[in-house]
């Protein structure tokens, strides 16, 4: 990570700003193997547009995006709420022992406890506080409006509110981790985009599109392709309206506990063995996505954003979720058996590394 003002911190390790937010985006800077994208012309690797889990509504006067972190929403909670229950026992047994033996601990003994806890309140608090904080006790997602007649984006971001941006003015381009990167488990394939002021200074730099899964970058660039046709494309509101994928159960509610399991299963892979395979991380990744979910709040647009984006009620191109058919019975059936299966591989195993202790 680059070097950080004050700011900058408090950001990141108080208010886990990690998600979509210049913050983060701005700590993490142009690093990385890039390539500028043309918003005339598609991709080499992109044969057609993919929704790929992003897309929240269509219409002919915008589309709704989910932000870069929406897929692996709550992963990272969960384990900070497994690491902070045994730290906050830890803590709560030390502070019983010096203020119920006190008298009889060695004065060594009690100062290198106060060190243990003023180490924890300093150090440990905040990390562990960032990463609970990360996906819960936030906004359940933070939407990107495309607009096609005014050629505006409208952005929630985690430390500006919605922030307004000219299609025309935003350079976009693609994200990807370099070979040291990833031997160090730091692969990424995204899409940023910065946006400069007069002078050339920075106004804005965010991660628009991400993309998690065994499809790598081309599966962010399909995500990109979509966005760039609908916008550029006389035709790219009807080319998005015919993409036979599923949208996002996001529009304007909590995701329900089913849509859930099924983006927690397609968290790890888009292969059905992987998914069967690893299914306690499946578990892992479909309870953290719920306990985040059910801990935000729904994103309510501004009023002049509504106005802005306002869709003609006779618009024959409208998808949302009230559009969407029912999920078939495979489509609920199997994320659900993934995420049992997972708890219950995992409290077996729990079972027979404790069942000595109780």
């Amino acid at each position: 990570m680059r070097s950080t003002t004050i700011k900058d911190l408090y950001n990141l390790l108080i208010r886990a700003n990690w998600g979509f937010s210049s913050t983060m985006s701005r700590s993490r800077g142009f690093e990385a193997k890039t390539q500028v994208l043309d918003k005339k012309h598609a991709p080499n690797q992109v044969d057609s547009p993919q929704f790929n889990d992003s897309i929240i509504s269509i219409n002919s006067s915008y589309i709704e995006v989910v932000d870069s972190g929406g897929r692996l929403r709550g992963v990272t909670s969960f384990f900070g709420l497994i690491g902070a229950a045994p730290i906050l026992m830890g803590f709560g047994a030390l502070l019983f022992s010096i203020f119920d033996h006190g008298g009889r601990v060695p004065l060594v003994v009690q100062v290198f406890t106060w060190l243990a806890i003023l180490t924890g309140v300093f150090i440990g608090f905040p990390i562990l506080n960032a990463l609970v904080h990360w996906d819960m006790f936030r906004k359940t997602h933070y939407p990107m409006r495309f607009n096609r007649r005014d050629r505006k984006v409208y952005a929630w971001s985690q430390d500006m509110g919605v922030v307004t941006m000219n299609w025309d003015d935003i350079q976009f381009y693609t994200s990807e981790a370099t070979k040291s990167q990833d031997r160090r488990g730091m692969s990424r394939e995204e899409i940023r985009g910065y946006v400069r002021d007069r002078n050339g200074n920075m106004l804005y730099h965010l991660v628009f599109f991400k993309y998690e899964g065994l499809k790598g970058m081309k599966g962010v660039l399909e995500i990109w392709e979509l966005v760039r046709r609908y916008m550029e494309e006389p035709d790219g509101h009807i080319q998005a309206y015919q993409v036979d994928q599923r949208l996002l159960d996001l529009d304007g509610r909590r995701e329900s506990f089913i849509h859930s399991l099924i983006q927690a299963t397609q968290v790890l892979a888009d292969s059905r063995a992987f998914q069967l395979i690893f299914a306690p991380m499946v578990m892992w990744a479909g309870t953290g996505r719920i306990l985040a979910k059910w801990t935000c709040r729904v994103p309510r647009w501004p009023e002049w954003v509504e106005e802005k984006c306002r869709v003609d009620p006779n618009d024959p191109y409208v998808r949302n979720r009230h559009t969407e058919p029912p999920l078939s019975a495979k489509e609920i059936l199997w994320p659900l058996f993934c995420f049992l299966l997972g708890w219950a591989e995992v409290l077996t195993i729990l079972y027979f590394c404790f069942r000595g202790y109780v």
